[in-house]
């Protein structure tokens, strides 16, 4: 994930104003209904949904104007120089995210229908902004499409094939988009054009994970007809839980290798402590092999809620279905400590593989694992030993973002949400609030311990 841009809002739920500031690994936590989960769909929203937010015709707003003249100077200085590529500065592609802003904060209403209903949130402003790169972006040219006149891109370039002299307004439109595309999205979704189907679900796009999976799980095929039906659109569901049932009734489970293969390998031996395997049907059923049993295997529906939780994720990992990026809503959700540890080594074991995560949590020793693996990236490999713990379970603190979420009464008496930063450092992730809630209960019960044994004392006089 090379990119990193700030998503600012107002209008978000009980969220009056707020921002947070995307990384490979981004966490929410904080009160119940306090807006993470609304955050977590908004930027769903932005990556699966963002290539519709382009106006249909060409532009002529003053943002536009700036990246049009821009791109055609650029054509121009390549063209005359005979120069096939040049590197995009960052003041450069501040322009471009500029105008995909404007684009957003536009079509806000029509995001937020489509992601929570018709009128059901009513943003009252969106942006992007505060953008950087990891590593260099390079603009190239390819004279009479010698190789490809298809649009193109690579990790870190984008290769446009030139027919004519000097493109027209609708071709300069057309690369203006797949530009901002690729400086704001890039590889956290699917690609800007993807192949014509407009009932298949783009390669790419950044998949979501629900809160409740275990209901998902084993209503799915009560849920097959509503989801094939009508494309989902009838299920009072928020958007990317909708798209997260057509995707896993459709899933391919494979067997063979893939980019994750081996993540679902640890998740089961060392979560699961078992393996998923499926029957032949059109719409297969699942069911759980413990460890060690002999090939005996369970049904879902009779498996614990550790099973039917996880098995979406490891679903997800052997199949054929690709995704870019990945949310998960309260991954620790009825997990033992141990499997909660064990998880979000996994987690961060797939981040440094390349696919950013972004979940909400509740749970303080998945939270306080995952400060733990900050910490860790900066001792050395003796040290790490002393604590089971191998270098691509540890991540920066440079790719990690946190917030907490705190509902509060204002003067007026009406109940808000805001959003703090949480410090990341090589200290961890600060979570005072964590802290502050574990003190308490650590003097309660120790408040407690103190009566009992007063109150036997006074039994023995």
């Amino acid at each position: 994930m090379n990119q990193r841009w700030t998503i600012s809002f107002k209008g978000l739920g009980l969220i009056e104003e707020g921002s947070v500031r995307i990384a490979p690994l981004m966490l929410f936590t904080g009160d119940n209904n306090s807006g993470k989960s609304y955050v977590m769909v908004l930027l769903w929203g932005i990556i699966a949904l963002g290539r519709t937010l382009f106006p249909d015709k060409i532009p002529q707003s003053r943002s536009y104007q700036s990246c049009q003249r821009w791109l055609s100077e650029k054509i121009s200085f390549m063209e005359e120089n005979n120069i096939e590529g040049i590197k995009i500065e960052p003041q450069d592609m501040d322009l471009f995210v500029e105008w995909f802003s404007e684009n957003l904060n536009n079509k806000r209403n029509y995001l937020s229908s489509q992601l929570f209903g018709e009128d059901r949130v009513k943003i009252k402003e969106l942006s992007v902004g505060d953008y950087s790169r990891e590593s260099s972006l390079e603009l190239r040219i390819e004279k009479n499409g010698q190789h490809n006149n298809r649009y193109s891109s690579g990790k870190n370039h984008v290769r446009f094939p030139m027919w004519e002299e000097t493109p027209g307004p609708l071709e300069i439109y057309r690369m203006i988009q797949y530009l901002a595309w690729k400086i704001v999205i890039g590889d956290l979704g699917a690609p800007l054009y993807p192949p014509q189907n407009m009932l298949a679900i783009p390669a790419g796009e950044i998949l979501y994970l629900p809160a409740a999976r275990t209901g998902f799980t084993l209503m799915r095929k009560m849920l097959a007809s509503a989801a094939f039906g009508s494309g989902g659109e009838n299920m009072n569901l928020l958007l990317p839980a909708r798209r997260f049932m057509q995707r896993f009734l459709n899933i391919s489970f494979e067997l063979k290798k893939n980019d994750y293969s081996s993540f679902a390998d640890i998740l089961e031996s060392e979560v699961l402590l078992g393996h998923i395997g499926e029957n032949n049907a059109p719409l297969p059923d699942y069911s759980y092999y413990p460890a060690g049993k002999d090939g005996d295997s369970i049904p879902l529906w009779l498996t614990s809620s550790l099973v039917t939780e996880i098995s979406p994720l490891l679903l997800f990992l052997r199949s054929g279905d690709r995704f870019n990026s990945l949310i998960i809503e309260e991954p620790e959700a009825h997990l033992h400590l141990e499997m909660q540890k064990a998880l979000a080594r996994l987690l961060v074991r797939l981040v440094n593989k390349g696919l950013p995560i972004w979940f909400t949590t509740h749970g303080d020793t998945f939270f306080q694992q995952m400060s733990n693996l900050v910490k860790a990236s900066s001792v050395d490999g003796e040290t790490l030993k002393e604590i089971s713990l191998d270098r691509d379970e540890t991540i920066e603190p440079k790719d990690v973002s946190a917030f907490y979420f705190k509902r509060q009464v204002d003067q007026r008496g009406k109940t808000t949400t805001n959003i703090d930063r949480l410090t990341v450092d090589e200290g961890g992730i600060a979570g005072p609030a964590f802290t502050d809630s574990i003190l308490s209960l650590a003097e309660e019960t120790f408040f407690l311990k103190k009566a009992i044994e007063k109150r036997e004392t006074d039994d023995e006089d």
